[in-house]
């Protein structure tokens, strides 16, 4: 697995995030609102808003099918390529910055000791160089 890949996992995550947020947004928008009552004729639109939203929520919520089911796979890919390292440090950076999703100040936190954001980047780069 390339550094690439791991972090495209962050950035799937925080796709997903956008999506559902904007689904909520579609979704509270939907309401009904009454005609002018002023009798005077409107244009000659076809279809209703109400259909257009339903047909964006609608793709909306195949968008997040489809990113949840290739965050999925990546996941999995991610567990495996994790399960072949040997080095614990190593292990542990990767969770905790590309599993985790946490910026390298929280890496280097959740692992302790002498660890700093630099060195637990480095580690990594190295690595996957």
């Amino acid at each position: 697995m390339t550094k690439k890949q791991l972090q495209q996992l962050r950035y799937m995550d925080a796709d997903l995030r956008l999506l559902r947020s904007h689904l909520r947004e579609l979704e509270a928008s939907i309401g009904i609102t009454a005609a002018p009552a002023d009798g005077q004729p409107r244009g000659n639109k076809i279809g209703s808003p109400t259909e257009a939203q339903a047909i964006q929520i609608s793709d909306q919520i195949e968008k997040i099918r489809k990113l949840e089911k290739k965050i999925l796979a990546a996941r999995i890919e991610a567990w495996d390529f994790i399960s072949t390292i040997e080095d614990p440090l190593l292990r542990q950076i990767i969770i905790h910055r590309f599993v985790d999703g946490k910026s390298w100040v929280k890496v280097a936190d959740a692992i302790g000791g002498s660890a700093t954001a630099d060195s637990c980047r480095m580690i990594f780069n190295r690595a996957l160089h």
